[in-house]
């Protein structure tokens, strides 16, 4: 469905520019796509919460997101994540109703809205993340330029991998010298809208390698990848740091994203995970 097995490992050769401040055509802004005038993004919060998540299961490989109570419960199923909760918008009575029933630990609700607003109908013992940010942006250019492999510093090795040719593209920035990994993310593309997306996740830097521009090498190349596979927008939920990366790359911020959960005290059980309702 996504295009033949891709794998590829790309010698990055020395930029002209101090490596803090890449250039725009490299690691700067989202690389452009086959696509001249692809259709726009829905810019409806429950459109993109849905294929963000349907994209984000991709990703992690967990099973399908189930549409409930206004939103979405995707099972993990693994140690320490039992599963998580994803809504659009912040409905009280869903929340209240919801968060009431669970005493499992580490079953994150996560909400497009502001904390301050989600506070008010959880139980008390919740916690909070750090503010979360659901970002989305554009891959084809204007003029449909095609798309450019991304240039880095000196002394880095990229591999790229498109997992079984399904769409799930696994991208590493390894340090020559030591063999060391710099940094890496993963993307998967969704057909859950026309055209396809390319949603991000677990995009990190290790800290000894950052502010080489790296964080937006796995970004480019990254897309490159996905606008080869048809994807023309891509989705992502963001930290705080990475937020102010993918602003500087032309990301658009949609909301605020907050999540929650029972944190897990020492010695606790498994608690109880209520069954989503289909909706």
């Amino acid at each position: 469905m996504y295009g033949r097995r891709a794998a590829s490992r790309l010698k990055i050769g020395r930029m002209n520019l101090p490596i803090d401040n890449p250039p725009i055509d490299t690691t700067g802004s989202p690389l452009p796509s086959p696509l001249a005038s692809p259709a726009p993004l829905p810019s409806h919060l429950p459109d993109l919460v849905r294929i963000w998540v349907h994209g984000w299961t991709r990703c992690r490989g967990t099973a399908a997101p189930v549409a409930t109570r206004g939103g979405f419960h995707v099972e993990i199923g693994r140690p320490g994540q039992p599963g998580r909760y994803v809504f659009p918008t912040a409905d009280p009575d869903v929340l209240r109703s919801l968060t009431a029933s669970i005493t499992a630990p580490n079953l994150w609700v996560k909400v497009c809205a502001p904390r301050a607003v989600i506070a008010p109908v959880l139980p008390s013992g919740w916690e909070f993340d750090e503010p979360q940010f659901l970002m989305s942006v554009t891959l084809a250019a204007p003029d449909g330029s095609p798309a450019r492999r991304p240039h880095a510093p000196a002394g880095y090795t990229v591999e790229t991998v498109n997992k079984d040719g399904d769409g799930i593209i696994d991208c590493r920035v390894l340090h020559t010298a030591t063999g060391d990994l710099a940094a890496r993310g993963r993307a998967a593309v969704t057909d859950a809208c026309t055209p396809p997306a390319v949603i991000y996740d677990m995009i990190n830097t290790s800290a000894e390698h950052r502010r080489r521009g790296l964080g937006g090498l796995v970004m480019n190349t990254l897309s490159a990848h996905a606008a080869e596979l048809g994807a023309a927008h891509g989705i992502l939920v963001a930290s705080p740091e990475g937020r102010a990366l993918y602003r500087s790359l032309g990301w658009r911020l949609h909301a605020p994203v907050t999540a929650a959960r029972i944190p897990p005290p020492p010695g606790s059980g498994p608690g109880t995970v209520p069954p989503p309702a289909r909706t």
